[in-house]
C-alpha cells in the first residue's frame, strides 16, 4: 500500500470516529433530553443517522492528511459545516451502497439550493457527505432525497438538526 493511500485511509478513519463520537454523545444524552430531535430516524425501510461537524475540523483533517479534494473546494464561510449520513435497510441492517443521496438544509427565511451529499468509503463502508453554511442557530430541517438502484421514484426523508447557538468566549 502506498503513503498516500495510507493517509486517505488515516483521514476517513479519523472521519468516522468524529461522527461515532457525535452519534454515541447522541445516544447517552438522549434519554435525558428527549425533547431534541434525535440524530436518527427510520423511514420508507431505511434506517438513517446523520451527524453535523464543523467544517474547521474536517478542513482541519483534510489538511493534516493532504486530502485537498474532499467534495471540491474547502469552503470558505465561517458558518460552514460538514453533513455527515450513513443509511441501512431497516429490516435487515446491511448498510445501503447503492445510493444516490441529496439534502437541502433549510431554516424559516433560509432556502440554500439542494448539494448533493458524495459517496465517501470509509474503512469500507459507504458514508455521504457535504458542506452546507449553518450560519443561524436553530433547528434546521435536513431534507434528503434517496434515489436506489432500480427504484422508480426517490425516498424523500426529514430531519431536524438543532445548530447550537455559538458560545462567546470571554
Amino acid at each position: 500500500m502506498n503513503f498516500e493511500r495510507e493517509r486517505q485511509i488515516d483521514f476517513w478513519c479519523v472521519i468516522a470516529a468524529i461522527v461515532a463520537m457525535l452519534l454515541v454523545q447522541n445516544l447517552i444524552t438522549s434519554p435525558a433530553r428527549s425533547e431534541e430531535p434525535a440524530q436518527r430516524i427510520t423511514s420508507h425501510g431505511l434506517t438513517v443517522y446523520f451527524g453535523v461537524v464543523p467544517a474547521a475540523i474536517a478542513e482541519g483533517i483534510a489538511r493534516a492528511q493532504d486530502e485537498r479534494n474532499m467534495h471540491g473546494p474547502q469552503p470558505t464561510a465561517a458558518h460552514s459545516h460538514h453533513l455527515i449520513v450513513a443509511i441501512f435497510n431497516s429490516v435487515t441492517g446491511e448498510r445501503v451502497t447503492d445510493a444516490t443521496v441529496t439534502a437541502k438544509i433549510t431554516q424559516p427565511g433560509f432556502e440554500p439550493p439542494e448539494k448533493p451529499l458524495e459517496p465517501m468509503k470509509i474503512a469500507d463502508t459507504v458514508t455521504h457527505g457535504n458542506f452546507f453554511d449553518l450560519s443561524r442557530p436553530g433547528v434546521y430541517r435536513i431534507r434528503l432525497s434517496v434515489s436506489r438502484t432500480g427504484t422508480a421514484r426517490p425516498i424523500m426523508i426529514d430531519l431536524l438538526y438543532d445548530h447550537p447557538i455559538p458560545r462567546h468566549r470571554p
